[in-house]
């Protein structure tokens, strides 16, 4: 993680308004709000929630000239690159976590991560690209949602991004089930690729998946007083869900390695057949060759060189020999 605030990398520049939605809630009820009368008239609510576009200058100036953001933490929060964790400070907490990309040409496993500053009065959360788990919750606290503290709030975030995550976690598995009876049925063109994507999928997901269990589970055991009772429970059981999606993702992968094995030694066991029929058919064409070339010297006193039907013997020879071949080879179960 850059150490300056300011970093922006891969030549980001602003992308889209600076503000994307924001609620104020009293006494659990939550008004959307304009960015400018959330932070202007953030007395009058409990507690406010912005979520910011990192990618917009005035985002990221606005988050560093927050006298209640600790430096640190707005590094975090605008950080090029992320991995789940959880961070505390003095008067808050810095959380990084992640949900499957749904954006448009984008592959799920390409997660995408949400920062958030946590405090008693305000929640901050930024993003990069569009985070569909937050529009989610959006919807939802329009809908008469009600949230009573920033941790209950965090807490929904998570069980959002979690929400979104469990049906590709599942589509994995699937996969890796249909991969496993197309090789048992004998295995059907590009099925080596198939199994190879479906594999760095489920790395991809596990990449991300197991360090937002161990943020999710350190969130649910903070002692700070962000965290009530509810929300405490509810972190642990999305807690509790993701690592069973880690367990699944981990199974998920070693299935997929049995299967390469298995699909490895199905084609060995392929080639050594095709060796055995090859081996076989050198075996019996080696005598008939041995005959054919001796009876064709060219010298005095080979048999049936004066007798019409000579070379309808030879050819009888050859057959009554192959098929002897054909009949030892079957005994002896080479064939």
């Amino acid at each position: 993680m850059s150490d300056d605030p300011t970093q922006i990398n891969r030549g980001e520049t602003d992308s889209g308004p600076p503000f994307v939605f924001g609620f104020g809630f009293k006494d659990g009820v939550a008004t959307e709000t304009r960015w400018e009368d959330a932070v202007s008239h953030g007395a009058d609510y409990d507690f406010i929630w912005l979520h910011l576009n990192m990618l917009n200058a005035e985002a990221r100036e606005w988050i560093r000239s927050r006298a209640d953001i600790p430096f640190a933490a707005a590094s975090a929060l605008l950080a090029d690159e992320t991995r789940p964790r959880v961070t505390g400070f003095e008067k808050g907490l810095v959380v990084n976590l992640r949900g499957v990309n749904l954006n448009e040409g984008a592959e799920p496993e390409d997660m995408v991560s949400i920062r958030i500053w946590l405090s008693d009065k305000m929640l901050v959360t930024t993003r990069r690209r569009r985070l569909k788990a937050a529009q989610d919750l959006r919807s939802d606290i329009n809908g008469g949602l009600r949230v009573d503290s920033t941790g209950m709030l965090l807490a929904r975030i998570a069980a959002k991004l979690t929400d979104r995550t469990e049906p590709y976690v599942m589509e994995v598995e699937e996969q890796v089930d249909q991969l496993e009876a197309e090789i048992l049925q004998g295995g059907v063109p590009g099925l080596r690729a198939k199994l190879a994507d479906t594999r760095q999928a489920a790395v991809h997901f596990r990449r991300f998946i197991a360090p937002q269990r161990d943020a999710l589970n350190r969130l649910a055991t903070d002692e700070s007083s962000l965290f009530e009772h509810h929300s405490k429970i509810e972190l642990r059981e999305v807690a509790d869900r993701v690592t069973r999606m880690t367990e699944d993702i981990d199974a998920a992968r070693e299935r997929a390695m049995v299967l390469q094995d298995q699909l490895t030694d199905q084609r060995a066991e392929e080639m050594n057949r095709n060796m055995m029929v090859l081996s076989v058919v050198a075996a019996i064409f080696l005598p008939l060759g041995f005959l054919t070339g001796l009876f064709g010297i060219n010298v005095g006193g080979m048999p049936w060189v004066d007798t019409p039907a000579g070379f309808w013997l030879v050819a009888l020879a050859c057959g009554v020999i192959g098929l002897g071949l054909l009949a030892i080879f079957r005994m002896i179960k080479w064939l």
